[in-house]
């Protein structure tokens, strides 16, 4: 009983395997290394026993110049066949029926012609085998100077739909996922602004274009008119995927030109890309020269993947963690590429030959989805950065704005202690001096008392106008921002307590100046001088005020003691107000001592922003 169930389990399989290759052990090939054999000599051949059997319809012939036939027995099945040449690339195809009415060509296509011209609209090459038929089907493949891998089979309808609908499903499941990266690339660069993502999509795209050629969706769907470019739409491809490759790889971990592989990198790219040009160009040499670049490329490719491990290795060496995000990313695509390469050169094993199915556009997504986390990872790290950067400028405006209320603060403090000590006290005398001369009753001495008060009210006069004008420089507004500081400076020299010398370029009108600034350059200059008056013990100070195009400059250099107390001169109440106002501004100050004694003090003040 057990032994007639494994009969039937038996039959059953081989029932099954039979109707997805029915004619498996009826395929035949054989090598036309002179490309000279006529379709009668052919069909002698095959009779004569000479063509080899292709059991697994499997074949790997490698780079050839020959042309290669093939031949297809009907078995005399009552369902319609399909031969499926698993092939998309090769050039020329021609299908001949041999039976009692003779031998007629059936169909004439490859890639050297239109995509119309194929019976059966597929990605690779299908030819339709009717039921009944009796005679002997040659078919003569010519993909000369060229590498070529064979997988024939025969499929009947149902089952041939079946497979074409599970890799339509398949396929579309691969690019629909592939799309979507795509797009979260594109809304990366779109919203961030940085190259880093457009890099990312073009490499996408690039490594896309060339499994849509390798796979020949490309020439069905994208150039099925242009049969010229079938042919380098594959080569030119993978040019632009590794050029791709090599830049995306450089600014995601963040390579420049210290690195000792930047140059190296870049004569590669150089290379691929004048290789790329050469084929569109001259596509003739292509042909005539196929297996020199065949192997350029082939080498081309082998230097991209071991450039891109050194790099990866140097930046892994720095605790670069992008680099680790590549490598793993990129280490499925490296083993399924040489494997491509391997193939394409004919240096493979038939085994191999399936990995190229879906294996590297597979490979591409997974690198894709990877590098995706990288990405993301980045772009949380630039977040994060974004965010302390941004707390590190509140945090200084916070600091600019307590000493620009520190300084407000003080020179409040000293407007009234002025307002108390000089104008106060002044104001008392001419108090007591008119109540004086109110109760004297001499006359000589009255008009003596209110001589006194009278000079006592304008020297109350004086007091009032300076602490107007350091309120707000009137002179500015009236006569111009260098003429009020030409003023300034020859009223300290009227006094012969110090001589200032002085240099002032620029500010002719100084309309695209902000105000604000002019009057706060006022000050800054006023308690300069202020400072160099009361601590330097300076004779002699020279002042140099440039406007220019991006930046006003103050020089200010006296022959004084210098800095005596660094300490008090930086943390100092007048240089604190200055460092305030500079700060404000976006400005830097910086002080030193003069070799021959004195102090050298420089102010640079932006303009780009006012």
């Amino acid at each position: 009983m057990h032994g007639l169930n494994l009969k039937k389990i038996m039959i059953l399989l081989l029932l099954i395997a039979t109707s997805y290759s029915s004619f498996a052990s009826e395929i035949y090939i054989y090598e036309d290394k002179n490309r000279t054999l006529s379709l009668e000599k052919a069909k002698e051949l095959f009779f004569a026993g000479k063509f080899n059997p292709l059991p697994l319809g499997d074949y790997n012939a490698g780079f050839t110049k020959s042309y290669f036939w093939l031949a297809i027995k009907p078995s005399g099945s009552v369902t319609d066949q399909n031969l499926i040449v698993g092939n998309a690339h090769i050039n020329r195809l021609e299908f001949y029926l041999a039976d009692q009415n003779g031998m007629r060509l059936k169909y004439l296509t490859g890639d050297h012609y239109p995509f119309k011209k194929r019976p059966i609209s597929h990605r690779l090459f299908v030819f339709p085998l009717q039921a009944g038929i009796k005679g002997l089907y040659l078919v003569k493949v010519d993909k000369s100077n060229e590498s070529l891998q064979l997988k024939v089979e025969i499929l009947n309808n149902e089952h041939f739909l079946q497979r074409t609908s599970r890799e339509s499903l398949i396929t579309g499941m691969l690019w629909g996922i592939t799309v979507l990266l795509i797009l979260f690339g594109s809304f990366l660069f779109i919203t961030v602004k940085e190259k880093l993502y457009l890099y990312y999509v073009l490499y996408i795209l690039s490594g896309t274009l060339w499994i849509l050629a390798d796979k020949g969706f490309g020439y069905q769907f994208l150039w099925p008119d242009s049969p010229g470019f079938a042919s380098l739409a594959r080569p030119v491809s993978n040019c632009i995927a590794m050029i791709m490759l090599l830049q995306f790889m450089q600014v995601f971990i963040g390579q420049t030109k210290t690195s000792i592989f930047y140059t190296p990198i870049l004569i590669v790219k150089i290379l691929i890309g004048l290789t790329s040009i050469a084929f569109l160009i001259d596509p003739e040499s292509l042909y005539q020269y196929s297996i020199f670049f065949l192997g350029l490329v082939i080498f081309l490719g082998i230097i991209t993947q071991v450039l891109v491990a050194l790099s990866l290795l140097e930046k892994i060496r720095q605790n670069n963690i992008q680099a680790w995000y590549y490598l793993i990313s990129i280490f499925m695509l490296i083993v399924f590429s040489i494997t491509e390469l391997l193939i394409h050169s004919g240096n493979s094993v038939p085994e191999i030959n399936y990995l190229s199915n879906y294996g590297i556009q597979t490979g591409l997504i997974i690198e894709a989805l990877i590098l995706t986390f990288g990405l993301a990872h980045r772009f949380n790290t630039y977040k994060n950065e974004k965010e302390h950067l941004l707390l590190e400028v509140n945090r200084k405006q916070n600091e600019i704005t307590e000493r620009i209320i520190e300084t407000q603060e003080l020179e409040r403090k000293k407007i009234a202690d002025q307002l108390h000590d000089d104008i106060g006290s002044l104001l008392s005398v001419v108090s007591i001096q008119l109540s004086s001369a109110l109760e004297n009753k001499h006359k000589s001495d009255s008009l003596i008392k209110l001589r006194k008060a009278a000079e006592v009210l304008e020297s109350v006069s004086e007091t009032v106008r300076s602490i107007s004008h350091t309120l707000n420089p009137l002179a500015i507004e009236k006569y111009g921002f260098k003429n009020a500081i030409i003023d300034l400076f020859n009223n300290i020299n009227l006094a012969d307590r110090l001589q200032i010398e002085y240099i002032i370029i620029g500010f002719e009108g100084h309309k695209n100046i902000d105000m604000n600034l002019i009057n706060d350059l006022y000050r800054i200059i006023k308690e300069l001088v202020n400072n160099v008056i009361k601590h330097s013990e300076a004779s002699h100070c020279l002042m140099q005020v440039i406007e220019h195009e991006d930046i006003i400059s103050i020089m200010v250099e006296d022959n004084g003691i210098g800095i005596s107390d660094k300490n008090k001169m930086k943390n100092g109440i007048g240089i604190e107000n200055i460092r305030a106002k500079i700060n404000y501004f976006e400005g830097q100050i910086e002080y030193s001592d003069m070799p021959d004694g004195g102090l050298l003090i420089n102010i640079e003040i932006p303009l780009k922003t006012y």
